[in-house]
Formats: structure tokens, sequence, C-alpha cells
């Protein structure tokens, strides 16, 4: 009976450690869809380096969110973040994606024909016509500020703002393949309360189309993910 209670709890340890190195060390996800191809393809389990801007906690509806050590996102990283298709639900709560960084903050990215600066806590963005309703829906979305446009200017917490400041650094993400839109294309600049992580290590990979004896791919496991050439912004 003791040596039986011994093993019970030496499991839910073992259990809740694996739990905490999964929560603030390393992730595993598994990539879904084409638009990382020929890099990665449906059914790459990759691991998240959760420290490698900073170990994201918090968040939620409870607990405030707060970056450990932070670090910023360098082009050309290959990065975890959670999409921000969708306001509904907590950031924490939202999809999983990867993409590669293309912008950081202060660089001049091209959306829709029209030339932006990527905005940060330390690059103030001229106020324009053309990025006058994506400053408007940053200050909303992500900033907790009350932001609407009237008589063609940028009416900030009830006073104009030609010089628009903010208190998140902001990122462009691209897939890398213009025929796979799902990047910053469609869901604009992604704040850095939204990063998880790099994306470090291809650990294994499996073709779900196959019988499970068989499934694995051959030549597609344990591969460290290489910084690949400057991804430049415009």
């Amino acid at each position: 009976m003791r040596s039986a209670l011994k093993f019970v709890m030496a499991l839910i340890v073992t259990i809740l450690l694996m739990l905490a190195f999964r929560a603030l060390v390393f992730t595993v996800y598994t990539v879904s869809g084409s638009g990382l191809e020929p890099c990665f393809v449906s059914g790459d389990r990759v691991l998240v380096n959760r420290w490698s801007y900073g170990l994201r906690t918090g968040g939620g509806p409870y607990f405030r969110y707060t970056r450990w050590m932070p670090s910023p996102v360098e082009r050309g990283d290959l990065v975890a973040f959670n999409c921000p298709a969708d306001s509904s639900v907590p950031f924490t709560s939202l999809p999983v994606s990867a993409c590669y960084c293309t912008g950081v903050p202060g660089d001049t990215v091209m959306a829709d024909g029209v030339r932006l600066m990527v905005p940060g806590r330390d690059h103030i963005v001229k106020v324009s016509e053309s990025n006058m309703r994506l400053l408007c829906f940053l200050y909303n979305r992500y900033e907790g500020r009350n932001a609407e446009i009237a008589d063609g200017r940028l009416i900030v917490d009830g006073a104009e703002t030609r010089c628009a400041a903010f208190g998140n650094d902001y990122y462009w993400f691209s897939s890398g393949r213009p025929s796979e839109p799902y990047d910053s294309r469609f869901f604009g600049f992604v704040p850095e309360t939204h990063i998880i992580g790099k994306v470090s290590v291809l650990l294994y990979s499996v073709d779900p189309s196959l019988p499970f004896y068989e499934c694995l791919r051959p030549g597609r496991n344990m591969q460290i993910i290489r910084k690949p050439r400057p991804l430049g912004a415009e």
C-alpha cells in the first residue's frame, strides 16, 4: 500500500513538472496548413522557446500581462504568436500562428500599396489620411484608449492627435509566400502581448493520411530552425 502511494505521488509530481516545463520553458505546437512551405508542412511538430523574447505570463481575465526579461523580436525570426483576428476572447486563448518577422518598430512596410511605419514605444508615427484608420484601430483594440475619427482628424481620449505614440511594440509578420495571405496582410500589426516565442526546433512530422505505424515522415525530426537570410522590410 505504501509503495503504491509513493508511485502515485511520484507520478503526480512528474506530471506537474512536465506541465510546468511546458508552460514556462518550451511548448510543442502542430503546424497546420501550407502557409510556411517548403520550410514546414502540415503535420510538423515544432518546439517553441517561450523565453526567446521574455517569458509571457498573465494576460487573461484574472492576471495582468507581464513579460519577464523581455528582448525584442528580430527580423527574420520565425515567431509563434496568438493570431489577433478575434477580439471576443482573451488574447492568450486565440489560435496560435507562426510567421516570419519582416517588420520591427520603426521599419516601413507595404500594405495594400500604402507605406506604413511599424509603431512602437520609441517610435512616434505621424498621423496621415492613409494610416489614420489603422492607428485608431490600434488605440482602441490594443492600447486601451478611446479613439475615433472626426472631421478627418484622429481624436484620442478627447484630444486631437497628430503624432501617435503607443505603449506597446508592434510587429509585421509574413508567411513568406505571396499566395498565402494569412499574415499581417490579413490581421495587421501584431502587438508584443500576443508574442509567445521563437520556433526553435522541428521535433518530428506526422502524415495524417498514413496509418499510425508508418505516419512519421523520414528526415523531418530533431532539426534546429536557423534564421533564413534577412526578409527585410521595405
